[in-house]
């Protein structure tokens, strides 16, 4: 399904608490700083009110194209990506959140969050900092330095792929969504109603000590099933545009 996504950026410095992590959670906990999905932007943007001073904030927005078979129409933009940077003594952090696109609510579906550690710890004590917060990993693997962590949510089923050394799970305009879903149905470990599947949190932990921590959070579930409601949505537009256009067609004087 065709899309554009415009840019554009809507600075704004604000001051706020400053805390660089959260505290780690007594049981495990599929959020990033208080972040999860299915919260909405205003939901989104109060916790990271809270989290740290200084935010930077940029807004994606983006549509959906089709064709009544003559001319090529777009569907109302809607917000596709918030990208929140913060970048002070502190050091680098930014956070990508990825919105439901319509005819579903916009709220968040999945979430990165990258960030430079200043006082690096090793690959074992932050390891054992991200047990706490999410449990034993479900798959852990190395690939040359960095080591690959990933937790599934407890009961539902995992739709990610993995080999022994990494771990995907995709969020972001880069991933096709259903295609993925489709083919890991061919290939049995994605259930034939891929709205039943659960939650995914990856940890990538770059060197050791580690210099860069990536952090993964996605909704795979409501990821597929509002994205299927998209395309739905988008064909019947496109049908109504047809049905429209051949209603106002008139033949010439012969």
């Amino acid at each position: 399904m065709p899309h554009t996504v415009f840019r554009g950026a809507c600075a704004a410095l604000l001051s706020m608490a400053a805390a660089l992590c959260q505290p780690a959670a007594a049981q495990p906990s599929f959020d990033i700083v208080g972040l999860r999905p299915g919260m909405t932007e205003a939901e989104a943007m109060a916790v990271l009110n809270t989290h740290r001073p200084g935010m930077r904030v940029q807004k994606r927005s983006m549509t959906y194209n089709y064709s009544d078979g003559v001319q090529q129409l777009n569907t109302p933009p809607f917000l596709y990506e918030l990208w929140v940077s913060f970048d002070d003594a502190q050091g680098r952090e930014d956070f990508r959140l990825y919105f439901a696109p319509p005819p579903s609510a916009s709220r968040v579906l999945g979430m990165t969050r990258q960030m430079s550690l200043k006082a690096p710890p090793t690959q074992a004590q932050l390891g054992a900092q991200l047990a706490q917060r999410y449990g034993p990993p479900t798959t852990s693997g190395k690939s040359n330095s960095t080591l690959n962590q990933v937790w599934g949510e407890p009961g539902k089923p995992t739709c990610w792929r993995s080999t022994p050394n990494t771990t995907v799970i995709g969020v972001g305009e880069a991933s096709d969504i259903l295609s993925s879903l489709k083919r890991g149905q061919e290939k049995g470990y994605v259930p034939r109603d891929p709205s039943t599947c659960g939650l995914a949190a990856a940890a990538s932990l770059s060197g050791d000590p580690v210099h860069n921590l990536m952090v993964r959070l996605v909704d795979y579930g409501a990821w597929a099933s509002t994205h299927q409601k998209a395309r739905d949505w988008v064909e019947q537009q496109r049908q109504e545009a047809v049905k429209a256009r051949l209603s106002r067609g008139a033949a010439p004087k012969l």
